[in-house]
């Protein structure tokens, strides 16, 4: 049985290596650090997709969460949770008052 859950990850939006995420279409190209550590392989699909165009960029997630392989599994692949994206905005500082007044 699977524990997915829907959570929203403040973090960061950081490059994967090609062979880190899963095999497949969907394979993770990026992930999310969040402000915690924690690592958020981010599946490419969905709005997750867009992601790959804020490499470094601050974000906040709001996804469907699966925790990491557990058992024999876990031994073969490497520990990460995934999440697959349902929005997504970028916080790097587009919410201060002092960016309207520099952008203008």
């Amino acid at each position: 049985m699977s524990t997915q859950t829907m959570q929203t990850i403040r973090g960061y939006v950081q490059a994967l290596p090609p062979a880190a995420g899963h095999i497949g279409e969907d394979a993770a190209r990026v992930a999310v650090i969040a402000d915690d550590g924690t690592h958020y392989h981010v599946l490419h699909k969905g709005p997750g997709m867009g992601l790959l165009d804020d490499i470094n960029a601050n974000v906040e997630v709001t996804g469907i969460v699966s925790p990491p392989a557990a058992g024999a599994e876990a031994a073969e692949l490497e520990s990460h949770y995934t999440v697959t994206v349902k929005s997504y905005r970028l916080t790097d500082g587009f919410d201060d008052p002092w960016y309207d007044d520099a952008v203008r």
